[in-house]
């Protein structure tokens, strides 16, 4: 080697070593001063990417548009941004089939990389997903299910932001057997929710003393529940309590009345047989009939107020429970990573800040059980009236801080 090619090689590696220690330098430079170092602020940049699951399609698929304008009204409110990073949604269509749910959990998971899955709304498809979801360690925020049976499967990774079937079924059946009924019949759409949910409801009511009558389960889609109205005036109970959603709800609910059923059977039901969207399908026919909820769009407080408003503003409606829990969903996603300076990859991390999420909701004072990752919450026993020439849900009873065991009860 020439004295000139060494003298250019010597120069080489000193300008290298220079840049190195420059780089070094700055990054420490930077760290110091509270900026995070180049490869930490591209990973910063890089998007969180949530797994939206709903039933888009179906008898059910207004829940899910609901939901996502919940979502959507909160992510504006932080122009879709989370300490540093956009926020980037990637939806999929269970279509109600808990085979088809499990397969989009999957691309969610191997293909998408999303940093956590957030729905479904369909029970069925929730439990179908729980065993992938656990031994894949995805990171899961349940939006809609309220089976009992997700609650108690205690996956690290796994919070529930709405309600369980205990939780709003318990309260409700100690009440009427408290103030309006010994005896009851139960009809519910047969699949899982529905089983799960008048399950709940009889074993409150008859660890109270209560008398359940009979128990009838139309199929999802029924369109003519005539048979089933027929036999369950014929089984001559003071009270029924159903389970029915969207537009088999509006069906089953319009029947009873056009039957007559109501004049014998006060018509009692759970969250869904009622809401805002269906409650204008259902017309008179849904004059008092009583549920439980725990949101109500009349709820009187700042905060629902608040909400209301700016759901108005924005969809020109007013919102449902299943607005709320988007609107909550999207809250507690940002908090939690939030508190984690934007970290999603360290899931422990991730889930302990999200266990200590809390704050007024909507709905109430909104906070987790730290063993369940359910929340605790208040549960409003309801009535639907006319007010102002309005049909509305109005809240006449609140049993406060209502928290599942998470244990099997039933």
């Amino acid at each position: 080697m020439t004295q000139s090619m060494q003298r250019g090689s010597r120069r080489s590696a000193s300008s290298t070593r220079r840049g190195l220690l420059k780089g070094a330098a700055a990054s420490s430079g930077a760290l110091a001063l509270g900026f995070p170092a180049p490869a930490i602020l591209a990973q910063t940049r890089k998007p969180i990417k949530l797994g939206i699951m709903n039933s888009f399609t179906g008898p059910t698929g207004y829940t899910a548009v609901d939901n996502i304008n919940g979502m959507s009204l909160h992510f504006d409110k932080i122009n879709w941004t989370i300490a540093g990073r956009k926020i980037e949604l990637i939806k999929e269509d269970d279509q109600f089939n808990a085979q088809i749910g499990l397969q989009k959990a999957r691309k969610f998971v191997e293909s998408d990389e999303v940093d956590m899955i957030v729905g479904p709304q369909a029970s069925n498809v929730a439990l179908a997903m729980l065993n992938f979801v656990k031994q894949s360690k995805a990171f899961l925020v349940v939006s809609g299910a309220g089976s009992d049976q997700i609650t108690w499967q205690r996956i690290p990774y796994l919070f529930r932001t709405t309600i369980t079937t205990y939780q709003l079924c318990t309260p409700m059946a100690q009440w009427m057997y408290d103030n309006l009924s010994k005896d009851v019949i139960l009809a519910g759409t047969d699949y899982v929710a529905g089983r799960d949910t008048l399950r709940a409801f009889a074993n409150a009511y008859v660890a109270k003393g209560g008398k359940i009558v009979k128990e009838i389960y139309p199929p999802l889609g029924t369109t003519d529940f005539s048979v089933y109205l027929t036999d369950m005036a014929a089984a001559g109970a003071s009270t029924s309590f159903n389970f029915f959603t969207g537009t088999d709800a509006v069906r089953f609910v319009q029947q009873y009345a056009s039957l007559g059923v109501n004049r014998k059977t006060r018509l009692t039901g759970f969250s869904a047989i009622v809401d805002t969207t269906v409650l204008a399908a259902q017309g008179a026919a849904a004059l008092g009939i009583i549920c439980p909820q725990i949101y109500t769009p009349v709820l009187d407080t700042p905060v629902n107020h608040e909400f209301v408003a700016a759901y108005k503003d924005k969809y020109k409606g007013l919102p449902t429970s299943f607005s709320d829990y988007g609107y909550v969903t999207a809250r507690v996603i940002d908090e939690a990573i939030k508190a984690t300076d934007g970290d999603t990859t360290d899931k422990d991390k991730l889930a302990a800040a999200m266990a200590k999420v809390s704050f007024e909701a909507p709905r109430g004072p909104f906070r987790f059980d730290p063993v369940t990752h359910h929340p605790i919450q208040n549960t409003y026993i309801c009535e639907v009236k006319e007010i102002d020439g309005a049909m509305v849900i109005k809240d006449f009873k609140t049993i406060e801080n209502v928290q599942d065991p998470g244990v099997k009860t039933f």
